[in-house]
């Protein structure tokens, strides 16, 4: 006996629900009220999330954190967790893209000293990373250096990560 690809995928979403069916106790689930909790404001993204700048961004690729209010973003300083990078200049309460540590291609980050390539990089004050820290005090790694920086200013490219908290007593 032949069978279109229709009745076929007909047979086997019906086996599926039968299946799910006997997995909750052989109550069939259709009637059942649940609570909606979509909201447009809430989503997901892959490697960047939209933002409006809380003041304007005259330099690119430095790190930026949660601003004052949760859809806008504001230079992270070196204690302030960091969300992402951003590779635009704007200005004031324009949307820009955040470019996700931890997800997508590498970043570009500004230096704020001398890095070595295979260097930890982490979080320096006016959105800049550093090198492994000497002073006290709570910073956070972003990844690690894949080109060198020779000074305060140079762009260098970053394998980033998920922030990870130091504390340096």
């Amino acid at each position: 006996m032949k069978y279109t690809m229709k009745q076929l995928l007909v047979a086997v979403a019906t086996a599926v629900v039968t299946a799910g069916d006997r997995l909750f106790g052989g109550r069939p689930r259709h009637g059942v009220a649940m609570a909606n909790t979509y909201e447009e404001a809430v989503g997901t993204h892959h490697s960047a999330v939209d933002r409006k700048a809380e003041a304007a961004i005259t330099t690119r690729h430095l790190l930026y954190k949660k601003g004052t209010a949760d859809n806008q973003v504001s230079a992270c300083g070196a204690a302030e967790i960091p969300l992402g990078t951003v590779d635009n200049i704007v200005d004031i309460d324009e949307r820009v893209s955040v470019l996700l540590l931890g997800k997508g291609s590498t970043k570009k980050m500004v230096a704020s000293e001398a890095i070595t390539v295979g260097e930890q990089v982490f979080t320096a004050a006016a959105g800049k990373v550093q090198d492994l820290p000497a002073g006290a005090g709570t910073y956070y790694g972003v990844g690690t250096a894949l080109t060198a920086a020779g000074a305060d200013g140079d762009l260098i490219e970053v394998q980033d990560c998920v922030p990870v908290k130091l504390v340096v007593t």
